[in-house]
């Protein structure tokens, strides 16, 4: 009785295990299922195309309509241009290059244009072929031609009144004599063989120049045709100018202030570019003077011989 009795017990025990493995996997298989059935169910955020509703309407004749894109659905403005860009449109519709130096409203070229449309209707002051009046954008660029045309001219004779104006070839030579610079008394002679006095250093020495009295303001004239070769400051003579007269013949001018002229200007006989300055130390007892030396090929001459 023992025997049958432990054999039922065991029995009992792998029926309960069978059991209970079986509705573990019954739970696990619904639980499974569920948590499926949930996530389907979420929702999709707008993303998710429905294809279905598109095989719907293409299957009931309704056929997709074109959209146009226009400029206002882009990015960026096609009508602007950035630095660097390559190409873009003008106001007449024309492409260039866009460089950053580019000038936006060329005066001249349109008012040539504008000219170029009007032409054909413009045929007198005020009319046109038909015997109408211009219209005012007619009359604008009639204006803007006739300007830009008296602007050109005058640029013109301008330009050809310089290249005209040639200046006279210097010729100075011995047979020809020097217009004095000023009226005034001769305070020491040129002396190139025999010193003379000078009162200021108090000494006799020869005289490269002709030393004449003046007057401190008083113009200077210029006593030859000549062009200023150097200005210059001078310990002795002060402000300096030294003009070419032409075949290696030069005339300095010193003791000046105000010099109105420089270094490569042209300067005309009885033209007045400088004033009588202050006396160096050099001349003081002498007083206010003009300094005038003539040289040939760096030899100084009498200026008045």
């Amino acid at each position: 009785m023992k025997k049958r009795s432990g054999k039922s017990s065991q029995r009992k025990e792998k029926m309960v295990m069978i059991i209970s493995s079986a509705l573990v996997l019954t739970a696990l298989t619904v639980t499974g299922i569920y948590v499926r059935n949930q996530n389907n169910e979420e929702p999709d955020g707008g993303y998710t195309i429905d294809f279905s509703s598109l095989e719907e309407s293409s299957s009931s004749g309704v056929e997709a309509e074109d959209i146009p894109v226009t400029d206002s659905d882009l990015d960026y403005d096609p009508a602007s241009t950035e630095a660097g860009s390559t190409t873009v449109k003008n106001d007449y519709g024309k492409s260039g290059t866009a460089t950053a130096d580019a000038d936006p409203f060329d005066e001249k070229a349109e008012a040539i244009r504008l000219k170029e449309a009007s032409s054909d209707l413009i045929v007198g002051a005020g009319e046109t072929k038909d015997g109408e009046i211009k219209s005012e954008e007619e009359e604008m660029a009639t204006e803007a031609m006739v300007e830009l045309q008296t602007e050109d001219g005058v640029e013109e004779a301008s330009s050809e009144a310089v290249a005209a104006q040639v200046q006279p070839e210097l010729t100075f030579s011995e047979a020809d004599s020097l217009v004095m610079p000023l009226v005034g008394n001769v305070l020491i002679n040129y002396s190139a063989d025999k010193s003379v006095y000078f009162p200021t250093l108090q000494q006799y020495k020869c005289n490269p120049a002709l030393i004449v009295a003046a007057n401190v303001g008083e113009s200077v004239k210029a006593a030859a045709n000549g062009m200023v070769s150097k200005i210059y400051n001078d310990p002795m003579t002060g402000q300096t100018v030294v003009m070419s007269l032409g075949n290696g013949y030069e005339l300095t001018y010193g003791q000046l202030q105000e010099v109105t002229v420089s270094e490569g200007t042209y300067v005309a006989e009885g033209e007045i570019f400088a004033q009588i300055g202050e006396p160096t130390r050099y001349y003081a007892v002498e007083g206010s003077n003009l300094y005038m030396k003539l040289t040939k090929d760096g030899v100084p001459i009498n200026p008045v011989a």
